[in-house]
């Protein structure tokens, strides 16, 4: 009875560690890939104009939320679209009394950080 139980234990465990090599992995936008440059830790920069964060790094992503001009917002990373234009990964943090946060994209041309 004992050896049953462990040979099933075992299949269990095999097909588990099947499943989960088996399961393709979803591409993790927040995480900087090879092509991308990582900051040391989350830096701040100030919005210049009503600027997008978008929710991939090209003008054609969709609009997550607006900013206002002069607002700050803080990059972790950074990457270079198709056409050679950097976009900062950020997270925003908005509200009075109930706070809310979102990450996305913004051209560097819409915030003090280096474009």
């Amino acid at each position: 009875m004992r050896i049953r139980r462990t040979l099933a234990l075992a299949a269990a465990t095999a097909a588990l560690a099947t499943g989960l090599a088996a399961a393709p992995a979803a591409a993790d936008k927040s995480n900087p890939s090879p092509g991308e440059v990582s900051a040391a830790a989350w830096t701040p920069t100030t919005t210049l104009s009503a600027a997008p964060i978008r929710e991939c790094y090209a003008a054609s992503c969709d609009v997550v939320i607006r900013t206002n001009a002069g607002e700050t917002v803080y990059w972790s990373h950074y990457a270079y679209n198709d056409y050679g234009n950097r976009w900062y990964y950020v997270e925003y943090t908005f509200g009075n009394g109930y706070p809310k946060t979102v990450h996305g994209w913004i051209y560097c041309g819409n915030v003090t950080a280096p474009c």
